[in-house]
């Protein structure tokens, strides 16, 4: 068994691994907000978030439940993974069949043109969405990150290049819709179908459809679940105001999510195969170990980003939005940023405890409740606050599905951020608020790029002096080994 110093390394390794092979694309959905607000008014760009919700919504209940029981029981199959590729594949096949089935009933029942024509896009869009999605996974399974990255970029790229030119072909809201489904077919075809060579769905394979299941349905209604608490604020927006309030509310809302969630889920995307291969080959100390270092990691991450998008807000807006987005979008981003941390925290660590002992079900009642919360309170705050008060119901919602986690997870699997180090990363991030504090009032592209250099120096010199994870004294050791 390796040392912990070694198992350090490993996370660290990989987290840079798919870091790089997220960056590309990351950066590139990240540039598209600010494109596609630039190119598409409110009330387009809402259209055009309405559906990627519905679709993620549909992805999300039908076929989540596919890719949790590839990450969960592939590093069990390592040797031989011919078999549980093939019963995925059985999965996969068998839920597109029924939602193309579901798809084509709901064009035989909307006579709305535009509203079909909606339809006809969004459902192959789901199939390939999840086609994508699984692919991404088992690359991740098998510890791949530099494929992973290739077919993530290929998307990215496709998605962004075509959605421009269709936008600007006089396509609106459906231009990058139709970008997106290119792009995640190229990526597919070229990088994502080899994996699955050899995997030959069957009939005579629905027994072992069985453990996938009984694991994966909790999981998938947990996740419909908290899909409702991440986007039926959309939904609400579209019908309590209009579809420019959500336009606006997605712009501001994606653009906090894609940083944040790109850091996070990095270290996830790392992280979480080391826990499980930790639990599997070594027990449950060997597993909780992990998960120190793994949230030691996330927190020391987080808190400076989440920090830096709450104090400057307007900078970020002004420089990453178009000019209609700006009002509604800067009110919306503290906010956002909080909600956002919670919601990773809680998902890419504390919520493994019901993963790893295999009580996911407990995840249903968590999601189940923050969802009743969310929906009650957008119904109550956006009358009255408008786009924000949409955002105050998402941090609270979130809020309690942390507080949930915590409270039932540590019954099953005690997992716990309170440790030396994390006090220092929370102390670190206080310092660095301090020093950014007074130049919050500077605008522009050259102001907020010092401020976030500024803001970053002291954050790294703060911890590096009060030697989070042992950084110092690891720096001075190899010093001293050199010489």
């Amino acid at each position: 068994m390796r040392d912990a110093f070694e198992e350090s390394t490993l996370l660290i390794r990989y987290t840079a691994y798919y870091g790089l092979a997220r960056g590309v694309p990351g950066l590139l959905n990240f540039l598209a907000i600010a494109i596609y607000t630039r190119l598409l008014s409110p009330s387009d760009y809402g259209i055009y978030a309405l559906v990627v919700v519905w679709v993620g919504l549909v992805n999300v209940v039908c076929f989540q439940w596919i890719r949790l029981s590839l990450l969960r029981f592939f590093p069990a199959h390592l040797e031989a993974p011919q078999r549980l590729l093939s019963t995925l594949l059985l999965a996969y096949t068998s839920v597109a069949l029924l939602t193309g089935v579901a798809g084509v009933g709901v064009l035989l029942t909307v006579s709305d043109p535009a509203l079909r024509s909606l339809v006809f896009i969004a459902v192959p869009l789901v199939w390939v969405q999840a086609g994508f999605e699984l692919s991404l996974e088992l690359m991740r399974s098998q510890l791949n990150p530099l494929r992973y990255g290739l077919m993530a970029g290929v998307r990215a790229i496709i998605a962004l290049g075509l959605g421009v030119l269709l936008i600007t072909w006089g396509f609106g809201a459906f231009g990058p819709l139709v970008a997106m489904l290119v792009g995640m077919l190229v990526a597919v075809v070229t990088l994502g179908a080899s994996l699955w060579r050899g995997a030959r769905p069957s009939l005579t394979l629905m027994p072992d459809l069985k453990p996938l299941l009984v694991y994966g349905l909790p999981l998938t209604a947990t996740f419909a679940l908290e899909f409702v608490v991440s986007s039926s604020d959309r939904f609400l927006l579209a019908a309590l105001l209009n579809n420019e309030a959500v336009g606006i509310y997605t712009a501001g809302y994606d653009l906090v999510a894609h940083v944040i969630n790109l850091l996070l889920v990095t270290v996830n995307l790392a992280a979480y195969p080391l826990v499980v291969r930790a639990f599997e080959q070594h027990g449950r100390e060997a597993a909780h170990e992990q998960l120190d270092r793994n949230g030691s990691l996330l927190l020391l991450i987080a808190i400076p980003v989440t920090l830096g998008f709450i104090v400057l807000a307007p900078q970020i807006v002004a420089l990453m939005l178009g000019e209609a987005f700006h009002a509604g979008a800067t009110q919306l981003v503290p906010w956002v940023a909080l909600a956002i941390f919670m919601c990773c925290i809680r998902a890419f660590h504390f919520d493994l405890a019901f993963q790893l002992s295999e009580k996911t079900f407990y995840q249903v009642w968590i999601n189940g409740g923050a969802a009743l919360v969310n929906v009650a309170l957008n119904l109550l705050l956006i009358p009255a606050f408008g786009l924000v008060g949409a955002a105050y119901a998402t941090v609270i919602a979130y809020g309690v599905a942390l507080a949930l986690s915590v409270l039932l997870g540590r019954r099953l699997f005690a997992i716990s951020l309170i440790t030396r180090d994390n006090l220092k990363v929370l102390l670190s991030g206080a310092i660095m608020v301090a020093c950014l504090w007074p130049l919050r009032e500077a605008s522009g592209a050259l102001a907020l790029m010092e401020q976030v250099l500024w803001g970053a120096t002291v954050y790294t010199v703060s911890a590096f002096s009060m030697n989070v994870a042992n950084v110092r004294d690891r720096v001075f050791a190899k010093r001293r080994t050199a010489k």
